[in-house]
């Protein structure tokens, strides 16, 4: 069955796309060979640190052919990475797939979010959930960047009622170093291209710079990486058939 994977389009700075990077780069070390979309035409960001993935145009209408067919014709992983926004015109976008028409047993879909301790970030996923219901299933980064405590998350009710009827896969982003975090985003690199670059280039070609390179960065970084990758594993369940090879050694 194809499954379609997306990040909800929720407040900007939540870390959806560091989420969908580390999704992206989790399932290629485990043999998948996702196809990527990047729908943000305003920042590109997925385009940013993955040369490959196709740029579509989520004002046009033809979009979702793009999306739809292609899952149709055979691409058995998709992961298309949304704009960021709090207001409804993503999701209004999104909500004229078909959804009831190419469920089970034909197309999955996978809700990615990532949500902080702002409430915004919480508000504006919950609204993607109550437009979306029980048509997708839920991946959760709880993205600690701006502290562990995530009151509106973990304790209102809407919250509760959520975790209680559609019991989503949760996954922890602790919280990086701010001058490791800002090196990535200067260079444009995903951890995983930072621990398998050779002579302080990237398979890209691209030069990882000074901070990156340092053995106990390095150290740190693999460290940070295993942990998300651990809490990923569930992922390979949901995504078994898709999925080529076990995890490298």
């Amino acid at each position: 069955m194809p499954t379609i994977l997306f990040t909800a389009g929720a407040k900007g700075g939540t870390g959806k796309s560091t989420a969908v990077r580390f999704l992206i780069t989790y399932l290629r070390d485990h043999g998948a060979d996702p196809l990527l979309l990047d729908l943000d035409d305003e920042n590109r960001t997925l385009s940013r640190f993955f040369p490959e993935p196709l740029q579509v145009k989520i004002k046009k209408k033809s979009s979702h052919d793009v999306l739809v067919e292609r899952a149709l014709k055979g691409d058995s992983l998709i992961i298309a990475d949304l704009k960021a926004g709090t207001g409804r015109e993503v999701l209004d976008w999104w909500l004229d797939v078909p959804f009831d028409e190419l469920q089970s047993p034909r197309v999955q879909f996978v809700c990615v979010a990532s949500i902080t301790s702002s409430p915004d970030s919480v508000q504006s996923f919950f609204n993607w959930v109550t437009a979306l219901q029980d048509r997708v299933a839920y991946v959760v980064f709880r993205n600690l960047k701006d502290g562990d405590y995530l009151p509106d998350y973990d304790e209102s009710d809407e919250a509760l009622a959520f975790r209680e009827r559609f019991t989503p896969h949760h996954v922890v982003l602790p919280r990086l170093d701010e001058e490791y975090v800002t090196e990535l985003e200067r260079l444009d690199l995903t951890v995983a291209e930072v621990l398998d670059s050779s002579n302080g280039v990237s398979a890209r070609g691209k030069n990882i710079g000074t901070v990156l390179c340092r053995l106990m960065v390095r150290a740190r970084l693999r460290r940070f990486q295993q942990n998300i990758y651990d809490q990923l594993d569930p992922i390979r369940q949901l995504l078994s058939t898709h999925t080529a090879r076990e995890s490298k050694p």
